[in-house]
């Protein structure tokens, strides 16, 4: 499922498929005043003005190439409008919707607040999603709805215009949309994940915004998301592992394929058990036994909170569990492949997690480069000579990138290196390292206790090196073999 922000010539579709599910799904339920007042709402001519100004924002869900979901979001944080065709509901696209336009709010708008008029039959689903009433059910032109309302954490969103490998990640779009759903509302709330149906009842218009602007906005209409940065559209920087550069090379004699691990468990009604793992596979590969170990262990890599916190729980999950009222088991992990040649390939995995309660969120960065020769994993004490000087310079480039001086100041130079050689300090420092189209880069994915006083905020930090600036360090690994 892909989801984007979507341009002038792909309006029309959009409003074609809100007007399609409206009239199947919600005019039946409504007077005609209401099927009048919103067939006047979405007129192209109409939207395509206000969209030209700046004062909505549309967000549309494809597969396949095939527009299924659109969502239309005010300047102000208001979702104006949000549909999903009925053979895609409940498959992930209004949540995917809706998260899309919560990190819009956050990072682009600014706005604090996200409300939306919700139809009675729908006000469920929006409190899964984290939104509460913030009134009672009313009616206008013809339509019932149900004010209702949510607060976006501007806090929780990473600044933009930083470092070009986004040194430091805040919790990503999902994490923010599960961080408020369980606060907000619950344990209930966090069953988004099989819970939600969109279309079934939803009509999202503003009754008050048709009225108050008639066929035209006033000039001073939120005025400052008219043009420049707001209002041009501009696509978002990239973040986390979507801001790795690749490099692919091209003809590779096998195929790179996606798989994916769901798991829900919705018999146990006091506690959320959801599990989302998408992880490469690779397939055409000349001996089939290497290709059988390749794929076992790009999976495990995905597959490790999973089998932290469920398959094979360790003593510290058990015993949170059991202490929880609402314990919550939640992993959703996306991948990037990095680098891929006919010998070698590296990932990056993002991982997202509730890690047996709603105060156990979690954020990971994990990576797999693998030798397609033979299926050798290679870690970061096998590429490098782990001394004295390439420590020094290592730090030196981890504190030029989080531009702190004191960065990692609580190791010292021998406690440094055994965390480079795998010892994690009981995991609060997991050391990776992954290739990309720029050269190699090592570095920590973060995971400090609560109060810690050397936690700065950084989910995971790497230190960026050219091929030749890292080689003067290379061991003797065949490794270096694999890349040329």
């Amino acid at each position: 499922m892909d989801i984007r922000r979507l341009g002038q010539n792909e309006l029309l579709p959009a409003l074609h498929l809100a007007w399609e599910v409206f009239a199947d799904e919600i005019a039946p339920t409504v007077s005609p005043e209401g099927v009048e007042s919103f067939s006047k709402f979405i007129k192209y001519d109409y939207i395509s003005q206000i969209w030209q100004r700046g004062h909505l924002i549309f967000f549309g869900a494809y597969e396949d190439g095939e527009i299924c979901g659109m969502l239309a979001l005010r300047a102000d944080g208001h979702i104006a409008l949000f549909f999903v065709k009925k053979q895609y509901q409940g498959r992930g696209a209004g949540r995917m919707l809706f998260g899309a336009a919560y990190h819009c709010c956050a990072e682009l708008l600014l706005a604090d607040r996200m409300t939306v008029n919700a139809a009675p039959g729908a006000v469920e689903k929006y409190i899964h999603m984290g939104m509460r009433p913030a009134g009672q059910e009313q009616e206008k032109d013809g339509m019932r709805y149900v004010p209702m309302e949510m607060y976006v954490n501007l806090k929780m969103v990473a600044p933009r215009g930083g470092k070009s490998k986004a040194p430091w990640i805040a919790l990503g779009v999902y994490a923010l949309v599960f961080m408020l759903v369980l606060t907000a509302v619950g344990l209930n709330a966090a069953r988004i994940w099989h819970d939600e149906s969109w279309g079934d009842g939803d009509y999202l218009d503003e009754p008050d915004f048709w009225e108050e602007y008639g066929d035209s906005l006033p000039d001073d209409y939120t005025d400052e998301y008219d043009g420049g940065e707001y209002g041009g559209y501009e696509e978002e920087e990239p973040t986390g592992i979507d801001a790795i550069p690749e490099d692919i090379a091209g003809n590779l004699p096998y195929e790179i394929e996606d798989e994916l691990y769901t798991f829900s468990d919705e018999e146990k009604q006091s506690m959320v058990i959801e599990f989302h793992v998408n992880y490469p596979k690779i397939s055409g590969l000349s001996d089939s036994g290497t290709e059988d170990k390749v794929n076992k262990i790009l999976k495990a890599r995905a597959m490790e909170t999973v089998k932290k916190i469920y398959e094979d729980p360790v003593p510290e999950i058990k015993e949170r569990v059991l202490g929880e009222q609402n314990p919550v088991l939640i992993s959703y992990v996306e991948y990037k492949v990095c680098y891929a040649s006919e010998d070698l390939i590296s990932v990056a995995y993002n991982d997202l997690s509730y890690e047996g309660g709603q105060a156990y969120a979690s954020q990971h960065l994990r990576t797999c480069n693998i030798s397609l020769k033979d299926g050798t994993a290679y870690e970061v004490k096998d590429i490098v000579s782990l001394d004295n000087r390439f420590v020094d310079q290592w730090l030196q480039v981890m504190r030029s990138e989080t531009g702190d001086d004191d960065f990692l100041s609580e190791l010292d130079q021998a406690e440094m290196k055994r965390a480079l050689e795998g010892d994690s300090k009981e995991g609060v420092y997991v050391v990776n390292f992954f290739l990309d189209a720029d050269g190699i880069e090592i570095g920590f994915d973060l995971n400090y206790e609560d109060g810690d006083p050397n936690d700065q905020g950084y989910v995971w930090v790497t230190a960026p090196f050219t091929l030749d600036e890292i080689r003067e360090y290379a061991s003797g690994s065949g490794f270096w073999n694999e890349i040329e």
